[in-house]
């Protein structure tokens, strides 16, 4: 028989596990250059000077999905919390697991159209249903065709 103040303890430790926030993912990335190609190999004409990106990171066991977001100013690099409300800046991409968006037996994005420059990339993953705040930022200077690190 459990006592009214195991029964107490029992109804306050319930919700302690139910509100655990999410960790940050750690995002450590890889991006691979390349230029625009038709499937026979040879370069799409007019698209000679675009280049495409192509983001992997170690997949997170338990993802139920990610969203990348491109060249967003609007995360807090801190807490990885968005700050401005509904004012987001960039481009989020949601990313479902498996799949088109596996390259190498890694989660994966191929962003077409990517700008020269610096290139910064947040992660976040969603488990349980909710959504982690924003990993850190990896950050890559597209210029030419090739891989690069953070």
């Amino acid at each position: 028989m459990i006592s009214s103040t195991g029964r107490l303890i029992s109804l306050l430790l319930v919700p302690l596990v139910t509100i655990a926030a999410l960790d940050r993912p750690k995002f450590s990335a890889t991006a691979r250059v390349k230029q625009h190609y038709h499937r026979t190999g040879e370069l799409i004409d007019g698209e000679e000077h675009l280049l495409k990106v192509i983001v992997k990171w170690d997949t997170i066991s338990g993802a139920e999905g990610y969203e990348l977001c491109h060249n967003c100013n609007h995360i807090l690099e801190e807490t990885g919390e968005e700050n401005g409300g509904n004012d987001v800046d960039g481009k989020i991409y949601p990313i479902e697991v498996g799949g088109a968006n596996m390259c190498g037996g890694q989660a994966c994005h191929v962003m077409p159209g990517a700008p020269k420059g610096n290139n910064k990339f947040h992660l976040r993953v969603k488990m349980n249903g909710e959504w982690s705040a924003w990993s850190n930022y990896q950050n890559f200077n597209v210029q030419e065709p090739g891989m690069f690190g953070h």
